[in-house]
């Protein structure tokens, strides 16, 4: 983690794969599809470890998407947690998406976290294990605090 004294942000960026599965068959919702995903995430760069998330996707008729989802990051070395949420667009047609992200409530190493940023990434269709895959970018400050 990048050293960061309460009240100077620091930058926050890299890389993540997402695995999303079924957590129920899509439903409709007038001419809308919702699909609920159950997602696991691998990360790189400032943020080294996995996310345990659930995503709520909106399939609109023109093939956008608008989702939002919520979960734990845990890092790699295991010296903490924080919860993440973020909510978004995307394009079933380009299968592209892009999100704004806010992280939080740390325990162990992120204790006085408090994170914000954007991500960008592309579906690459399913991948052992995955019923859809995925790879993007973050970019983001962070700071701790009281």
């Amino acid at each position: 983690m990048p050293s960061v004294d309460a009240g100077t942000p620091g930058p926050v960026s890299g890389g993540f794969s997402p695995c999303f599965n079924f957590a129920g068959p899509p439903f409709r919702a007038g001419p809308n599809t919702i699909i609920i995903f159950n997602v696991t995430a691998t990360f790189t760069g400032t943020f080294t470890g996995a996310a345990i998330l659930t995503e709520r996707d909106v399939i609109h008729p023109d093939g956008s998407i608008t989702f939002h989802g919520s979960g734990v990051y845990t890092d790699q070395s295991g010296c903490g947690t924080f919860l993440v949420t973020y909510s978004g667009k995307g394009s079933a047609v380009t299968a592209s998406e892009s999100a704004h992200f806010v992280g939080g409530r740390g325990t162990g190493c992120f204790a006085g976290l408090h994170t914000e940023g954007t991500f960008q990434g592309n579906l690459v269709g399913a991948s052992a294990g995955c019923a859809v895959a995925g790879a993007g970018t973050y970019n983001g400050q962070i700071l701790f605090a009281p």
